[in-house]
């Protein structure tokens, strides 16, 4: 037979605080514990530039035990309190990372000269000291690229109103630009009249951008074109200013533009002007004199014919 269990009052006391202690745990399993983390890698970067990446979090009453930096799964930086001293940087495979130790600490690290090699993931992992130890992890990605080395173009056509141009008459425009190297990346390419930026309307005719691979130069060309039937709204003291910018992501960006002069026909001349009209007069008073003379000599010649016959007979 099995003999029933007694528990003294000392048991019973300590059994209760240990179950009491459980309860407690069980329901506030995230006290102490790390929250709100958040990472902050920008999108996009050129290269050669110096880029600062961040990670936010909140311990509360826990001390730190390590940050740690990962680039597509590999370390290249470590930052941990208890250690002398607290940071240390790694080399990681097919990419040279230039870390700027003296502007990097517990919340962020700094990268300078960065490449286009450096295009990936990168992750923050927060680890909170003893007793509980909770880790978090969060990730972002960035592309860093080479600036575009060609400039945008700006086409018009017909030819002549790439200077001058009649009111009513529509002008036609094509932008192309290219992309950044090796990026495979095309530019967005955005439209301005006289500095505002362009919003298709029933005068404005704005078609789907079209993307081109260069394999020569291993870039991406952007081209856009535009259609507006113009108006005299359109033109500032006579003069139309037509911009082409292109942009990659806001990292990025250069323009084109061209002026076009209002072209405006010339005026008939107004027949009763002084100088006009004296012109006129000019021109009958020669006539008139001019039919004078073919009267005087039809006279003369029919004088002399018969004066020719007299004298034969």
């Amino acid at each position: 037979m099995c003999k029933k269990m007694e528990m003294t009052s000392e048991e019973i006391v300590r059994y209760f605080y240990f179950t009491l202690f459980v309860v407690i745990c069980s329901l506030c399993d995230g006290c102490g514990a790390l929250k709100e983390m958040k990472i902050n890698v920008p999108e996009a970067a050129l290269s050669g530039d110096t880029v600062t990446l961040a990670c936010d979090y909140n311990l509360e009453e826990v001390a730190l035990y390590s940050i740690k930096w990962y680039w597509n799964d590999e370390e290249f930086y470590r930052f941990v309190p208890k250690e002398s001293p607290p940071f240390r940087a790694f080399t990681v495979t097919f990419a040279d990372f230039n870390v700027d130790i003296s502007n990097s600490g517990s919340t962020r690290v700094t990268l300078r000269n960065i490449s286009r090699e450096m295009t990936g993931d990168y992750k923050c992992e927060v680890s909170a000291d003893a007793p509980r130890f909770h880790t978090d992890i969060q990730s972002a990605h960035m592309i860093v690229i080479d600036a575009p080395r060609t400039n945008p173009t700006l086409d018009i056509e017909p030819l002549e109103s790439a200077i001058k141009i009649e009111i009513g008459k529509t002008l036609r425009a094509e932008c192309s630009a290219p992309g950044p190297g090796g990026a495979h990346l095309s530019p967005n390419i955005t439209w301005f009249l006289n500095d505002k930026q362009i919003i298709p309307d029933e005068v404005t005719k704005m078609y789907p951008a079209q993307y081109q691979l260069n394999k020569a130069l291993n870039v991406k060309l952007s081209k856009s074109k535009i259609e507006i039937k113009t108006g005299k709204s359109h033109f500032k003291n006579g003069v139309l200013k037509l911009k082409c910018q292109a942009s990659l992501f806001s990292i990025w960006k250069n323009s084109v533009d061209r002026t076009i002069k209002e072209d405006s026909p010339l005026s008939a001349p107004v027949l009763g002007s002084t100088s006009s009209q004296s012109h006129t007069d000019q021109v009958i008073e020669i006539i008139t004199s001019s039919a004078k003379r073919s009267h005087h000599t039809r006279y003369l010649y029919i004088i002399c014919s018969l004066g020719s016959l007299l004298y034969s007979r």
